[in-house]
């Protein structure tokens, strides 16, 4: 690849009889473009700054709309009118290998390019093209298609906070593991798996086990990873997300590693298991996430941008395509596939902005449940334990078997479990005397003579509100009905609710070889008095069944379990962190 370089700086000197030569003229630009492009790298980044849709014309062509870029070293690449070519017809087609008759994918990709024009005399006629030569450069673009990956990782926005490892990209399948790339102590975290059908026509499946450090999935230290396609509606992209949680401790590398052997792929029959080591890590840390970011940005940049002076490409665009015959047929188009956007200051002001909206809503949304909640205690206070209402259902353009919602109803007894009760009653002129029916008003007949509904509510717990709806059975000439409402507390709901869950105090301790601490628990949402301890690791220590842990004489770190007796499902672990004694 050609090298970008643009150091060391250097530019004329000037002084009265200096004689110039074409060199120095060259020099003088290559100076300015050098300092222009290298702010423009290291201020800006590289990637797309406006512009540069990629829009579908038609089955076969796509449109390249007008915008600007920066690539790898700085270049400005601008595309000032729209550009419309078949898929067909773009520079790299016909190299890339897919089989006919088949569905595939393509990237539309852009890159800087400058090209010599306007030929003319050259007084001494000894140039590269005789006694002419070319007088100006035109600044331009090259955009082509291909199915290769990007030859180094894509330095984006996307890639300083989390990091994508790929598992397995053969047969039509792509999988990638990503995960963040710092944690804080004890904190939760999602690793995420994405899966791509990038040409795959029967259904597939695979699964995998990965062994993790300093990290637990449901208080253990492996995960399975499990897909099966025909369990999901047909795509092209599908997502999983495993629930993690960080060890607490600090300065320590956390590891999602595979499993030697555990990877199988399956397609049609077959069976793949080709998927090489791989290992998601992430750095835990005392400090939050956006500190690390910030700390490792600043002391690893300028390492990355001096040291990948290459020719990259810009990804603009993953085509999806399938073959038949000498047609290209485009079946949709993913913007920016890997994210090489730059967040110039008027996006992030203007982002900064719906930041703080957000927050304002939030905050306001805060203040009116804070509000609700005095008002729950104040009417606990008075004894007041349930509530009611009616609402109004307008049937004028309501058909029989439809179904209609009421809006989302506030009951007033906050975000607790409740009981709704509901009743109703018809308003028609063939019923002199109002009724009003709780239950299954088709036990009443003479109730039912003109009208009859099937209610029911659903309520959201942590708003605090509920749903009426409105099944029409029959009806004959009733226009309107009212609907009364008689929310109540609910505590047995309220405890079968609540999470249990299960804590070990201390957590993460510190010990010396051979000293000991006694573990106590903390049950939440359950009593317990039975505890079964453990020591997860051969050779960690000792502990009994009060929970008196004894660390062995070999330095490491080590995890404790603990279990309810009566509910084996409900455990957690911690880690102990043992020394050796300092010598005196």
């Amino acid at each position: 690849m050609k090298n970008l370089k643009s150091f060391p700086f250097e530019r004329n000197r000037y002084f009265y009889g200096k004689l110039l030569s074409v060199d120095d003229f060259e020099t003088e630009q290559k100076y300015f473009n050098d300092k222009r492009r290298t702010i423009n790298r290291f201020l800006f980044g590289a990637g797309v700054v406006c512009g540069l849709h990629v829009v579908e014309v038609d089955d076969e062509s796509i449109s390249l709309e007008r915008g600007l870029a920066l690539d790898f070293a700085g270049r400005e690449i601008m595309v000032d009118e729209p550009v419309v070519k078949r898929i067909v017809d773009l520079e790299g087609y016909d190299s890339q290998e897919m089989p006919e008759q088949d569905s595939g994918f393509y990237y539309l990709c852009l890159e800087y390019r400058e090209q010599a024009y306007e030929l003319v005399h050259n007084v001494a006629g000894n140039g590269e093209n005789g006694s002419g030569e070319y007088n100006k450069y035109r600044e331009g673009y090259h955009l082509f298609v291909t199915q290769a990956e990007p030859e180094r990782e894509v330095f984006s926005p996307i890639q300083l906070y989390e990091k994508r490892t790929v598992v397995y990209n053969e047969n039509g399948v792509k999988i990638s593991q990503i995960f963040p790339r710092y944690l804080e102590m004890g904190s939760a975290t999602v690793l995420r798996i994405e899966i791509e059908n990038t040409g795959q026509q029967q259904n597939f499946s695979f699964d995998y086990e990965l062994l993790l450090s300093f990290l637990t999935y449901q208080d253990g230290t492996t995960v399975r990873v499990a897909f099966d396609e025909k369990n999901y509606a047909r795509s092209r992209k599908y997502t999983l997300e495993i629930p993690l949680k960080a060890a607490y401790i600090n300065d320590v590398e956390a590891e999602a590693a595979l499993s030697a052997g555990s990877f199988a792929l399956r397609i049609g029959g077959r069976e793949f298991g080709a998927a090489g080591r791989f290992a998601s890590r992430a750095k835990i840390s005392r400090c939050d996430g956006g500190q690390l970011l910030k700390e490792e940005y600043y002391k690893s940049a300028m390492d990355y941008m001096v040291g990948n002076t290459f020719q990259q490409s810009i990804y603009l665009a993953k085509i999806y395509v399938v073959k038949a015959a000498d047609a290209c047929l485009i079946e949709r188009i993913e913007p920016l596939p890997f994210g090489q956007y730059i967040l110039h200051t008027e996006i992030s002001t203007a982002l900064l902005y719906k930041q703080e909206e957000d927050i304002r809503k939030l905050k306001a949304a805060w203040e009116a449940k804070q509000e609700q909640v005095k008002t729950q205690e104040s009417a606990a206070k008075k004894g007041s334990a349930s509530s009611c209402g009616e609402i109004v259902f307008d049937l004028e353009s309501a058909r029989q078997g439809e179904v209609l919602y009421s809006n989302r109803i506030y009951h007033g007894l906050g975000a607790e479990p409740v009981t709704i009760i509901l009743g109703y009653e018809a308003d028609s002129g063939f019923i002199e005397d109002r009724e009003t029916v709780f239950g299954d008003a088709s036990v009443f007949d003479s109730f039912t003579d003109h009208f009859l509904a099937s209610l029911g509510a659903k309520c959201d717990i942590s708003e605090g509100t509920f749903v009426i709806g409105m099944k029409i059975l029959k009806n004959d000439g009733v226009g309107t009905v009212r609907v009364q409402w008689t929310a109540l507390e609910n505590p047995m709901q309220r405890m079968r609710s609540q999470k249990k869950q299960l804590f070990i105090q201390p957590d993460i301790p510190n010990l010396y070889c051979g000293e000991s601490i006694t573990f106590t628990t903390v049950c939440e949402g359950f009593q317990e008095e039975r505890i079964r301890w453990s020591v997860k690791d051969l050779g960690g220590g000792n502990i009994d069944k009060n929970g008196k842990y004894t660390a062995p004489d070999m330095a490491g770190v080590y995890q404790v379990s603990a279990s309810s007796i009566s509910c084996p499902d409900i455990g957690a672990s911690t880690f102990v962190v043992v020394r050796e004694k300092e010598e005196m």
